[in-house]
């Protein structure tokens, strides 16, 4: 305790180098953890999107495109493709998925509705649209590929198309209430909710984008008129999956994959989603690599700084501590104050930095927040913690070398401390 207060009035006396000392910590704090934040952001970023995906990745195949048309019969030859795709041995299935924004006749001016609806969307490019619906159409045999909550349809039996929502509405849309979707016309019944913390991933980029959360959102398959639609279509292309069976030729699949298009004025190809996950771990890496070199080159100078400030202030203050082992402190505890003080320094820096940042997060609207979040409170506080035990040893470690080096006698001799 008698060191403690002796760090903090130490602290205080010599006013002008502690805040000195302060804002240097804090500029190169900043910097470090904004450094590991990104770094740690593509660690999280590969952990959630393996804890989503509920297939082996290297028994599915996305599909790629690279050329197509866009005339309305192209959609058709799309689907005689994926029904080709589908018939080849080997391949379990084919599915794609789509997300869209709609409107429910029944639900766009409903204000029970757009209340809630309103709140989910907030930060959102539909926030200004509390009565439209986020609606994921997916083929059946998509479902277990995310843990979304949902692992089938159910058929209503009416003609309708089977309507999964989330249960953020149960109090507004009961089982079998039926929606009429305004612009295609075509009715859905409800058949299930989808759980809370429900996710899908992102239709751009599953594995480079953060999954989405499906609170809030409307879940269905295709309709037999979006099969025929070359918009919805055209959609799909980035969105397309083979499911491979055990014991499949997934060299052959893929050569037949490529083959057909060429046939039928069109190009694609595929690759298995254990590649394409390889090749963002490869580019993360070399990323995460630079990033901690970065952090590891601006802690070294951050110390060499923190060693030049903290280096003047204790010798302005090296008779004091002639004094107090000429008094009975001991050179441990005289060096324990000593680094308490620049520690306490350090640490105030970087929590004041890791605080900033993190509320720099908190009012962020951008895709990667989440992940971002997670990093910075799992990964980057405890590095705060580090880096300022790292620098301490590295800053106080001139201003110890002189206290054993030196007598007491010598250190009172060698000037005085005039804030005492």
């Amino acid at each position: 305790m008698n060191i403690l207060r002796l760090a903090l009035t130490g602290l205080f006396r010599k006013r002008f180098y502690s805040l000195l000392l302060l804002a240097v910590c804090f500029s190169a704090m900043q910097t470090v953890l904004s450094g590991i934040t990104g770094a740690a952001g593509f660690f999280y970023q590969q952990k959630i999107f393996e804890a989503s995906v509920s297939v082996e990745l290297d028994r599915v195949l996305h599909l790629d495109y690279q050329y197509t048309e866009e005339s309305p019969e192209f959609a058709g030859v799309i689907r005689q493709y994926l029904d080709y795709i589908g018939t080849r041995p080997g391949v379990a299935a084919v599915g794609q998925f789509d997300a869209e924004g709609v409107y429910f006749s029944e639900l766009k001016d409903l204000e029970a509705y757009k209340s809630v609806n309103g709140a989910l969307l907030k930060g959102q490019k539909y926030e200004d649209y509390p009565g439209i619906s986020r609606l994921l159409h997916a083929d059946a045999a998509m479902l277990p590929f995310v843990e979304g909550g949902v692992t089938g349809y159910a058929d209503p039996g009416n003609g309708s198309l089977p309507l999964y929502v989330s249960e953020v509405f149960r109090e507004i849309l009961p089982i079998g209430q039926t929606l009429t979707e305004e612009r295609t016309g075509e009715r859905y019944e409800v058949m299930g909710y989808i759980p809370k913390g429900a996710v899908w991933v992102e239709e751009d980029d599953l594995i480079r984008f953060p999954v989405v959360s499906l609170d809030g959102w409307f879940l269905a398959p295709f309709s037999g008129q979006s099969r025929s639609d070359i918009m919805t279509q055209l959609s799909c292309l980035h969105n397309t999956y083979a499911f491979l069976a055990d014991g499949a030729d997934t060299g052959l699949i893929r050569e037949q994959i490529a083959a057909y298009p060429r046939q039928h004025g069109f190009a694609a190809s595929a690759r298995l989603l254990s590649e394409e996950y390889g090749d963002y771990q490869a580019e993360t890496g070399a990323f995460t690599t630079r990033q901690v070199l970065l952090a590891g080159f601006i802690t070294v100078m951050a110390g060499s700084s923190v060693t030049a400030v903290f280096a003047v202030s204790a010798l302005l203050k090296r008779q004091q501590y002639g004094i107090w082992m000429a008094c009975g402190f001991s050179r441990s505890a005289v060096a324990a104050e000593i680094l308490l003080e620049l520690f306490m320094v350090l640490l105030g820096a970087g929590l004041l930095a890791w605080g900033v940042q993190w509320l720099g997060l908190m009012r962020s609207t951008d895709l990667f927040r989440g992940v971002l979040l997670g990093a910075h409170t799992g990964c980057t506080l405890p590095a705060c913690i580090l880096l300022a035990v790292l620098i301490t040893g590295m800053g106080a470690l001139i201003p110890l070398n002189r206290l054993f080096r030196t007598s007491p006698g010598e250190l009172i001799k060698g000037g005085t401390d005039t804030s005492d």
